[in-house]
C-alpha cells in the first residue's frame, strides 16, 4: 500500500520539519510506503517576488526578505535534514492533478495546512486533486484560528468537502468542522509525540556544547521569559544557550543561530533545564524528560492544554504569575511518561484506522480485478 502526505515540508521551521519527519516515520512503522508530496504552494515557494508584495504588505515583505538572508547558514542545515525525508517527484499546480492513481491514501497534515491565508487558499493542501473521497484523510491538521468569519464559510465548504477522515490538531478545529459539515472529527496529538525518545535520539546531533546548560527556545518577545532565565542562571550558575537568539535585553548567553533540526533536537536532549514559549519546545522537553518552564501569554491554549494533560500545569508561567522561588525543582517524570505513552497510542490508532481501512479497500479492489481477469 502506498500513501502520500502533503504538508509544509519545505519550510525552515523546526516544528514543521520535525512533525513532517515524525508523521512519515510513523506511517512507515505501520508497514506501508509513504512519500511526502514534493509540492510547495507558489504563494510559499517564492515569498519575496514582487507579486507577493501586495498580498503580504510592505513591512512583512521586506522583513521576511532580510530575515531570509540572515538565515542562510541555517537554511543549509535544514536542507541537510530534509535528506532524511522520502519525497515524491517534484510537483507543481498542474502535475499534482495527475497523481491520484499513484497512491492508495492521501493525508493532509500536520501543521496549519488548512489556514488558507498562509497558502493563498491553494486547494492542493485540501486535496482537491483527489476525486475519490475514500482516499482522503487528515492528521493533526490545523486551521490556525478559533472560528470562521461568515464570509469564509462557503469557500471552506468547497475546499473541505469529500474527506473520509477528519483528524484535527485542536478542539477548535472540531467545532469548525461540526459547524461546516456536521461531522464529528477526532482530535489527534502532534506527530512529534508519535515518535518515542529512543527514536528521536537517533535523529539528534551534537550541537557543540560540552558543559551543562540552560536551553532557551523563544519565538516571541517576553519579559517574563527573560526574568526566568536570569533567575534560573543565578540559582544554577549554568551556561545559557539560545536558539537562535534571546528576544529582549539580555546578553549573557551563547546564541545558536545556525543549527538545523537534528542539532535542535540534540540541544533539548542534553539540556539541564529548558525555558521556552514554544509548543514544540515543550513537547521535546517532555519527550527527553527535561526540566522545563513555559512562559506563555494569557490567551495561549495549546501549551496550556498539553501540560495540563500530562499533569504539570504548575510549569506554566503567565505574564502576571509570580516566579517560583525555586526554579531548580525537578519534574517527576514517571507518570508523565505513562501519559505520553497513552497519547502516543491514541494518535497511532487514528493513523491505523486510515491506513488499514484503505489497505482493506485496496485488497478488495485488487481481488475484484483478478476475478475479472
Amino acid at each position: 500500500m502506498k500513501t502520500a502526505t502533503i504538508t509544509f515540508h519545505n519550510t525552515n521551521n523546526f516544528g514543521a520539519a520535525l512533525q513532517c519527519y515524525a508523521l512519515q516515520q510513523s506511517l512507515l512503522a505501520l508497514g506501508v510506503e509513504n512519500e511526502i508530496l514534493d509540492y510547495t504552494s507558489p504563494y510559499l515557494n517564492k515569498p519575496y517576488k514582487l507579486s507577493a508584495l501586495k498580498e503580504k504588505g510592505v513591512v512583512r515583505y521586506f522583513l521576511g526578505m532580510a530575515y531570509s538572508l540572515l538565515r542562510m547558514p541555517r537554511n543549509k542545515a535544514f536542507r541537510k535534514f530534509r535528506r532524511l525525508l522520502r519525497l515524491s517527484k517534484p510537483l507543481d499546480k498542474d502535475t499534482i492533478k495527475t497523481i491520484e492513481n499513484e497512491y492508495d491514501l492521501f493525508i493532509t497534515g500536520s501543521d496549519q495546512v488548512w489556514n488558507g491565508s498562509l497558502v493563498g487558499y491553494d486547494d492542493s493542501y485540501f486535496l482537491h486533486f483527489v476525486k475519490d473521497g475514500n482516499k482522503k484523510g487528515s492528521y493533526a491538521a490545523s486551521f490556525g484560528f478559533l472560528k470562521f468569519e461568515e464570509e469564509l464559510k462557503p469557500k471552506y465548504r468547497e475546499l473541505l468537502q469529500n474527506y473520509k477522515y477528519y483528524n484535527i490538531r485542536e478542539t477548535s478545529g472540531v467545532d469548525i468542522l461540526k459547524d461546516l459539515f456536521d461531522v464529528d472529527a477526532n482530535v489527534t496529538v502532534d506527530p512529534t509525540l508519535l515518535v518515542d525518545k529512543d527514536s528521536w535520539s537517533k535523529v539528534a546531533n551534537n550541537a557543540g556544547i560540552s558543559e551543562p546548560y540552560i536551553l532557551v527556545y523563544q519565538i516571541s518577545p517576553s519579559g517574563k521569559l527573560i526574568e526566568v532565565v536570569k533567575q534560573l542562571k543565578k540559582q544554577t550558575n549554568l551556561k545559557v544557550v539560545a536558539v537562535p537568539f534571546i528576544m529582549g535585553y539580555y546578553f549573557d548567553y551563547t546564541p545558536k543561530p545556525t543549527v538545523g533540526p537534528s542539532e535542535w533536537v540534540g540541544l533539548f536532549q542534553n539540556a539541564s533545564y529548558v525555558v521556552t514559549d514554544s509548543f514544540h519546545g515543550t513537547t521535546f522537553s517532555m519527550i527527553f524528560n527535561r526540566n522545563v518552564w513555559c512562559c506563555i501569554p494569557e490567551n495561549e491554549s495549546r501549551i496550556n492544554s498539553f501540560l495540563s494533560m500530562v499533569g504539570i500545569p504548575e510549569r506554566l508561567l503567565y505574564p502576571r504569575t509570580a516566579i517560583p522561588e525555586n526554579l531548580t525543582e525537578i519534574i517527576p517524570f514517571g507518570q508523565i511518561n505513562i501519559k505520553l505513552g497513552e497519547i502516543r497510542e491514541q494518535g497511532l490508532a487514528a493513523l491505523k484506522t486510515m491506513v488499514y481501512e484503505n489497505k482493506y479497500r485496496s485488497y478488495k479492489r485488487e481481488g475484484f480485478m483478478l476475478w475479472l481477469w
